[in-house]
Parts: C-alpha cells; sequence; structure tokens
C-alpha cells in the first residue's frame, strides 16, 4: 500500500511562501532589467513569471492560514501569524504591479532612464534575497534577524535615493507625454516595492521586541 505524503509543518509552508516571496522579487528584477536592455520578449517572458510565482504564493498563503486554524502550535499567537504571511502576500503583490506595467507599455527609455531603472531593480533583487533570510530567520534564530532588518533599510535607503534622482531626470529629459507619465509611474512602483519590504521588516522587528526572551 502507498505511503500518504507527510504533510508539511507551519514551519515549512513559511520557507516555501518565503522562497516565493525572493523568486517575485528576483523574477521582477530580471524583467525590468531586459526592459532596460531593450529586450523585450524576456521582459515579458520574466513578467509573466512574476505573475505566476504571486498566484503560486497565494495558493500557499491559503494553505498557512488554513493551518493557521488549526491546532498546530508555533511560537507566535494566531494574530501574529495571520499578519505575517498576509505581509509576505503583500510583498508579492507590489511586484506584480510592476511587472504588470511592463506588459502593458514599452517606451525605448533614455539611458538616463534605464540605468536607474536597472539599478534599481538590482537592489529590488537583494532585498528579495534579504527578506527570505529575515523569513527564515525569524522562525530559527531570533539573533539574526536584525542583521536582516538593518540590511534592507540600507538597501532601501538607496533606492529611494535613485527614485527622485530618476524623477528629476525625467522631468528634465522631458519625453513624450505617455512616456513620461509610463516612467513616472514605473519608477514610483519600483520604489513602492522597496518600502513595502522595509515596512515588512519593521513589523518583524515588532515580532521580535515582543516574542524575544
Amino acid at each position: 500500500m502507498k505511503k500518504e505524503k507527510a504533510e508539511k509543518s507551519m514551519r515549512d509552508l513559511f520557507y516555501d511562501n518565503a522562497d516565493l516571496v525572493s523568486q517575485s522579487f528576483r523574477t521582477m528584477q530580471d524583467a525590468v532589467v531586459a526592459y532596460c536592455q531593450n529586450k523585450m520578449e524576456i521582459a515579458h517572458e520574466k513578467a509573466k513569471e512574476t505573475i505566476a510565482i504571486e498566484k503560486t504564493q497565494d495558493r500557499s498563503r491559503d494553505e498557512i492560514v488554513k493551518r493557521i486554524f488549526s491546532k498546530e502550535t508555533m511560537v507566535f499567537s494566531r494574530p501574529d501569524r495571520l499578519k505575517l504571511v498576509e505581509s509576505m502576500d503583500s510583498l508579492c503583490d507590489e511586484t506584480e504591479i510592476v511587472v504588470r506595467k511592463l506588459l502593458q507599455h514599452n517606451p525605448i527609455a533614455p539611458v538616463e532612464i534605464s540605468s536607474g531603472l536597472e539599478d534599481m531593480a538590482n537592489n529590488i533583487g537583494k532585498i528579495g534575497s534579504k527578506l527570505q533570510g529575515l523569513i527564515k530567520a525569524v522562525l530559527e534564530d531570533f539573533s539574526k534577524g536584525d542583521e536582516f532588518i538593518n540590511q534592507i533599510t540600507d538597501i532601501r535607503r538607496d533606492v529611494r535615493d535613485r527614485h527622485w534622482a530618476l524623477l528629476e531626470k525625467n522631468y528634465a529629459l522631458k519625453p513624450e507625454i505617455y512616456d513620461f507619465i509610463y516612467f513616472k509611474d514605473m519608477i514610483k512602483a519600483i520604489a513602492k516595492v522597496a518600502d513595502k519590504a522595509e515596512e515588512f521588516s519593521d513589523g518583524i522587528h515588532g515580532l521580535l521586541c515582543k516574542y524575544a526572551l
């Protein structure tokens, strides 16, 4: 008789969700970088991949929510577990918003804009990796959390600085109105991914303070 597959622990489900968050940040990065390099086919492919990851992450979230209200125990309270997984879901939602824009309109960006967008996107990829480490650290060893939180804050600050510099360049270059709006919206959307990541890490910091002995 075939044995039933063992059910994953709550911790492993959170690990899987953290992996999906990191993947969505990385594929969003790849999509934007490909767009900046005028590789539209790859940009669209990676955009669609990001959207698919977001849908998978939604299903992962639903499974975690279902398990939260079971009898399974975990160091965090049920409300805090729910808040954690919903916050992880919102991170993937922001990456989806960025790539949805790539599927709508693809003006060729001036080099001053494309290079800045590429730098911002590469930083988003770095943040995704740090978020993955942070989520796993908070489930394993609270003492490792602060290091990831500080790194996310530093990278987010760099993204925000580039965001303001790029907005200034967009005004200075005076592209066609539809292109101007597109570049402005893309710059802001990428910056918002970083903002959401810092907001998430601030929430994790609150959990560390709440549950650390």
